[in-house]
């Protein structure tokens, strides 16, 4: 028994030494070191899966050291036990369908390497040398694209020929890096070594910074990673409107501002004397990460918001004085008309601008203070809509609630102390639709009144042609008008329509009554009041003599038509006026 567990003791050290043997092995085999990854730049990878979320730009990395006839030249580490992915790419958000060069190492289960000229489809070029990864020793992984397209990938140590190789015919210009893993597997990228294997190629010789590299530096080191000036309470604007677009159908006011924003950060000032610069602009993406005003924009139509990026310049001057200046600030705003009195509407459109950030030592808002020693100029500005610009006034919001967040408990923003209104008055453009859309109107209500003025097929083909005009002035008007409530202009288009109807219907029963009559005679009391001489008189028509009266007891209906006729010429008169008085615009 003693001779049993001996002997199970020395083969269990033989089997621990021949492990540990292998171990070693297995950490040398590469010739690097971990102790060697303390000069290099860490990347960590959870097992977070497969993605690209952080990208590296390529002219940004220490080792991107190129030959005569290379375009590209990158070496880096790696510790995974497999699935290493490096992803090569024009840009920063590549989409599954571009063009990229996607290297693995060690895929499937650490058998096989692989270029991809897609994210995860279309391999290239395959090795199939197992075991390249190592979750003991860092693995060399370096990449060179020569100046003909061709894309190699070397694993230093393993052997002198590229393990993978893959000439592109159309070579892509690469700019950006980004590594990832694969399932639940983590992995941990060393990159930007200060020793790479080439450290003579590597190393550069070290210069002192000319005075405005050195002012950048200094500005991005006391801005504190882009944090708020402690006693910053107000940043002040100016404005140039550019032009004002409403659209009437979304209820949308688009607004285009020439803006400028002042405030104070005394952390960034220098001495001009000494280095001899009185002040540095940047384009917005080349500015050293400093503090900038985020503007936000409270009534904002479906979350819109503000600038574009290459129309914002950046100005810091040796005082601390910071000018920011968006020559294109584009802003979409809900104006909604309220009063419903299309197409004369007036309205008045606001754009509420606040900030979101709050002074760290005060904890209050930071509020927005219009310069008044820059007024508005009076420059005309480009308009290209129905709309016309009125007025404009700024007011500054004072909150009866007294809200300290910019956000309440629902998630929605809110205005706070501070913030800032501009309002617009607009209003629509009258005269086009005093010609286009009340023209038809009143010729066809000047055409009724002609008509009872005529007799037969004349006055007939005359309604039928006014109805026909009132019947496509009806149409163009739906075309334009809101369809949220009814216009006073149908109204009145309602109207002349349906007296164009009875016109002609009117005209249908005169011409029965004069050509085709009754044979019965008229009641007692209607032949007397045709010949009452006040309502005669009243109808427009002359008084009755022997002659008249002996002329109408022998055609009692042809006189009933004339006096219908002439009653109808009155009471449609009087209902055009009435209509052109309540319902057609007022300009």
């Amino acid at each position: 028994m003693h001779l049993y567990n001996l002997c199970n003791n020395y083969i269990r050290a033989i089997g621990l030494l021949t492990l540990l043997l292998l171990q070693l092995s297995a950490a040398n085999k590469y010739n690097v070191s971990l102790a060697q990854m303390d000069t290099c730049k860490e990347y960590r990878i959870a097992n977070s899966g497969y993605g690209y979320t952080q990208f590296f730009h390529i002219h940004k990395l220490a080792n991107n050291k190129v030959n005569t006839n290379e375009r590209l030249h990158l070496k880096f580490y790696v510790l995974a036990p497999m699935d290493a992915h490096i992803l090569l790419a024009v840009n920063d958000k590549p989409l599954t369908r571009d063009r990229v060069y996607e290297v693995v190492i060690g895929a499937g289960q650490n058998s096989f390497s692989t270029i991809r000229s897609r994210m995860a489809s279309m391999r290239v070029s395959t090795s199939t040398v197992p075991n390249i990864l190592s979750i003991y020793d860092p693995t060399p992984i370096e990449i060179i694209q020569t100046k003909d397209g061709t894309l190699s990938v070397y694993i230093q140590g393993l052997k002198k020929e590229p393990l993978l190789n893959y000439t592109d015919p159309a070579p892509l210009d690469i700019n950006y890096l980004s590594f990832s893993s694969f399932g639940s597997t983590p992995a941990k990228w060393y990159y930007d070594c200060q020793f790479d294997g080439f450290a003579e190629e590597m190393e550069e010789e070290v210069r002192e910074l000319d005075p405005y590299h050195a002012l950048l530096a200094n500005l991005t080191r006391k801005s504190a990673n882009a944090s708020v000036p402690m006693d910053l309470k107000s940043v002040n604007f100016a404005f140039q409107l550019k032009s004002v677009v409403y659209n009437h159908e979304k209820s949308i006011l688009h607004t285009r501002l020439h803006l400028s924003l002042y405030w104070q950060d005394p952390r960034l000032a220098w001495d001009a004397n000494e280095l001899g610069i009185a002040a540095i602009s940047f384009g917005y993406k080349d500015a050293p990460e400093i503090w900038k005003p985020d503007l936000i924009v409270l009534n904002a139509a479906h979350g819109s918001n503000t600038q574009q990026e290459p129309d914002i310049g950046l100005v810091i001057y040796a005082n601390g004085s910071i000018t920011l200046i968006d020559s294109n600030a584009e802003f979409a705003t809900w104006c909604v008309d309220t009063k419903r009195n299309w197409p004369h509407e007036r309205l008045n459109c606001g754009l509420i601008l606040g900030l979101e950030s709050f002074s760290p030592r005060t904890r209050e808002p930071i509020t927005l203070a219009y310069d008044n020693t820059k007024p508005l100029p009076m420059e005309p500005f480009s308009m290209l809509s129905e709309w016309h610009f009125r007025q404009i006034s700024i007011a500054e919001i004072v909150n009866k609630g007294n809200n300290t967040s910019r956000y309440n408990t629902e998630a929605i923003v809110q205005s706070m102390n501070g913030d800032i209104s501009l309002d617009f008055m607009i209003e629509r453009n009258g005269a086009f639709y005093r010609n286009v859309y009340t023209m038809p109107i009143l010729a066809c209500e000047t055409l009724l009144i002609l008509s009872f003025l005529l007799h037969g097929y004349r006055r007939g083909g005359l309604i039928l042609v006014v109805f026909f005009v009132i019947s496509l002035g009806l149409m163009f008007v739906t075309k334009h008008a809101p369809t949220a409530y009814i216009p006073n202009i149908l109204h009145a288009y309602r109207h002349v329509m349906r007296t164009t109807a009875f016109c002609y219907l009117l005209h249908v029963t005169l011409m029965w009554l004069l050509l085709y009559p009754p044979k019965a005679e008229p009641f007692d009391w209607l032949m007397s009041l045709i010949n009452v001489s006040a309502l005669r008189l009243l109808l427009c028509m002359r008084l009755t003599d022997c002659n008249d009266y002996v002329s109408i007891q022998a055609h009692p209906w042809r006189e009933l038509a004339k006096m219908i006729n002439n009653c109808c010429f009155i009471v449609v008169s009087i209902l055009f006026i009435v209509v052109d008085i309540l319902l057609l615009p007022k300009y």
